[in-house]
């Protein structure tokens, strides 16, 4: 019988690396700052990641620069993360860029109870590696 542990580690992990595909492809994948990006590193998220809080920019200006045709986003899963979610699916959807939030609804509806932010995936995920390993 499959765990709960078991089933969110699964799924976890099918949607990490379909991310990462999909930055290998050249999607870039906004996040909320870098200790967001430290982390998906660590979990071997390779493409072009943009931070969009603490880099002395204002958000529009910031959103402006992106270059590409699509976006996908993973900001932090708490109320605030939900607002700028929103904000920015509007700004680039009304450019025309098309935004996947696909990830970070996956992940939100995932984790929902245990991470708030980005930036906690990894440890949770070894959490769950443990929670395995010990049941």
């Amino acid at each position: 019988m499959v765990t709960s542990a078991e089933r969110k580690l699964e799924l976890l992990t099918k949607m990490l690396q379909r991310l990462c595909l999909k930055g290998d492809r050249g999607v870039p994948l906004i996040v909320e700052g870098k200790k967001d990006l430290s982390a998906l590193r660590k979990l071997g998220i390779n493409g072009k990641i943009i931070c969009v809080k603490n880099t002395g920019k204002i958000l529009v200006d910031l959103l402006d620069e992106i270059q590409s045709e699509e976006v996908t986003l993973l900001v932090d899963f708490d109320d605030s993360g939900m607002s700028l979610a929103k904000d920015i699916m509007q700004y680039l959807q009304g450019k025309g860029v098309k935004v996947d939030s696909v990830f970070w609804k996956e992940t939100r509806s995932l984790v929902r109870k245990d991470v708030s932010e980005v930036e906690g995936v990894p440890s949770y995920l070894e959490k769950l590696k443990k929670r395995i390993a010990n049941s």
